[in-house]
């Protein structure tokens, strides 16, 4: 099958403002790209690429893509090159690229990103491996608010938490969850290829007490399930959205992670916290991203 990829180059800090448009454009996933999987890339600087099938018209995409590019900067986000082109490919030429580019990577202190295709074992004891196939729809897991979460997420697992993870993309929260010993985790994403790319991705690694269902935010979330962990690698305005709501489905002494946030947007969010009766116990920051560890006012810190 041939698609047409349309390609986005901007800067670090737009890239998941990118993606969203593109979610908004009803593109069903998309790819992102930084210097890890294209060396040819400057260290602040990613491809966004979304697929679609060739026979579709992409000039209306198109314009709107670019107007969304000039509207960045109404956002306090700075685009980066911000060009757009468009080649088309078959699934075998996407699939050598990839294989050329992508390799392990050690995010954390225990965790190692791995696709699929690639030979590797743990190089250190504890190490874990998530392995992943980053499909047409997702990204490798490497993008610094991935990283803080994981981060986040070695500092807290004790073991055996219910764990809820919101907007799971490719999955590779909800693995490596599990993989640091959490005891279930709830994956949701509103996005059919990413319920899609997250389950091809879970069945790749050791782990079996992962459900991945489709639902915006929480709407499908039983009433009446709490969580000891709630993870969120979302844009500020969903999580906008979605903090309020957390309180229904946190457990008394659960921890909320959110990332997905720079810096300049944090204040904002801190405020939503506030306003649902959250405390931030943790903060920590990767360039212009920041992470926040969040509790109910009684609740432990770890």
């Amino acid at each position: 099958m041939e698609w047409t990829a349309i390609t986005v180059t901007t800067s670090i800090d737009a890239s998941e403002a990118v993606s969203n448009m593109f979610a908004e454009l009803a593109v069903g996933g998309v790819q992102i790209d930084d210097q890890a999987t294209n060396p040819e890339l400057d260290d602040q600087t990613v491809q966004v690429t979304a697929y679609i099938p060739s026979n579709t018209d992409a000039a209306p995409l198109l314009a709107s893509v670019r107007d969304g590019l000039n509207h960045l900067s109404d956002f306090g986000l700075e685009g980066g090159a911000g060009t757009v082109a468009t080649t088309t490919i078959d699934d075998g030429q996407w699939t050598n690229v990839w294989e050329q580019y992508y390799h392990a990577v050690r995010l954390t202190r225990y965790l190692t990103v791995a696709p699929r295709w690639e030979e590797y074992s743990p190089s250190q004891p504890g190490e874990l491996v998530v392995r992943l196939d980053p499909g047409q729809a997702f990204g490798t897991g490497t993008h610094p608010t991935t990283r803080l979460v994981l981060q986040l997420l070695e500092a807290v697992v004790r073991g055996g938490e219910r764990t809820l993870d919101v907007g799971t993309g490719s999955g590779v929260l909800a693995v490596a969850a599990e993989r640091l010993g959490v005891g279930s985790v709830l994956a949701t994403d509103i996005d059919a290829v990413a319920v899609a790319s997250a389950e091809k991705n879970i069945a790749l690694n050791p782990v079996s007490h992962i459900t991945v269902i489709a639902s915006d935010l929480l709407r499908s979330v039983p009433d009446d399930q709490q969580f000891d962990l709630v993870l969120a690698n979302i844009l500020p305005d969903v999580l906008e959205r979605l903090v309020p709501e957390v309180p229904h489905v946190l457990a008394e002494r659960g921890k909320l992670i959110l990332s997905g946030i720079l810096l300049a947007k944090e204040p904002r969010v801190r405020q939503w916290l506030t306003d649902a009766g959250l405390v931030v116990t943790t903060t920590i920051t990767d360039g212009k991203w920041v992470a926040l560890l969040a509790t109910r006012p009684d609740g432990e810190v770890a």
